[in-house]
């Protein structure tokens, strides 16, 4: 298993803030000045916030309802590269804030969605040959016609750490990797998430790939 060829390629950040009401012509004028700096192609009006979008990702503002708080989530599909897809939520959540003069938020969290191709053997038989190798005789029991098995593991150490590893199940020469890290503390100041997403990416980029090369 060559792990250089990890790839992180969707990222998902939010922030969950106290619920607030937004009138529509605020989420209007919030559009205007997002496509200034980002070009989102459309604008959908949700019961309580927007969805603004384009092919390659959008950003979803809702003010919630009681008891539900209200959610600020940026989402970028088919990345490149981590830098540039972190300072753009970094700068949409300035953005958002300050139009809709949020200033306070109750939970962080980013998730980010890797593959690894497979060079040989699939990423069911690496897996199954390596972390369930002495499990297999017992994976047997459920029947024949399986198609592969996953890893889960819950870390809570600097964040509530979600990973899952298992084939991607569309195209089984590609191992699927998917870390969610939740930060579940009141904040009010948005740079400190600079960090929190930076602290996930070596996560993911030296953590879980030191573990990869010893499935390999």
């Amino acid at each position: 298993m060559n792990t250089d060829l990890l790839n992180c390629q969707r990222m998902t950040a939010g922030v969950l803030f106290p619920t607030r009401q937004f009138q529509p012509g605020e989420l209007n004028r919030l559009y205007a000045t997002v496509t200034e700096h980002y070009p989102y192609q459309s604008l959908q009006h949700l019961p309580d916030g927007v969805r603004m979008a384009n092919p390659d990702g959008d950003c979803i503002v809702q003010g919630g309802q009681i008891p539900n708080p209200g959610r600020l989530q940026v989402n970028e599909n088919n990345i490149f590269h981590f830098e540039p897809a972190k300072e753009k939520a970094l700068d949409l959540f300035e953005i958002v804030s300050q139009n809709l003069k949020i200033e306070q938020y109750l939970t962080f969290g980013v998730k980010l969605t890797a593959f690894l191709p497979m060079e040989g053997p699939t990423a069911s038989e690496v897996i199954e040959n390596s972390a369930f190798a002495s499990f297999r005789p017992v994976l047997d029991m459920l029947g024949a016609g399986r198609v592969g098995c996953g890893l889960r593991v819950v870390i809570h150490n600097n964040g509530a750490h979600d990973l899952k590893i298992e084939p991607f199940f569309g195209d089984l020469t590609r191992l699927f990797i998917e870390l969610d890290v939740q930060h579940h503390e009141p904040f009010a100041a948005l740079p400190q998430l600079e960090d929190k997403m930076n602290s996930a990416f070596r996560f993911l980029n030296q953590d879980v790939r030191a573990m990869l090369s010893e499935m390999g």
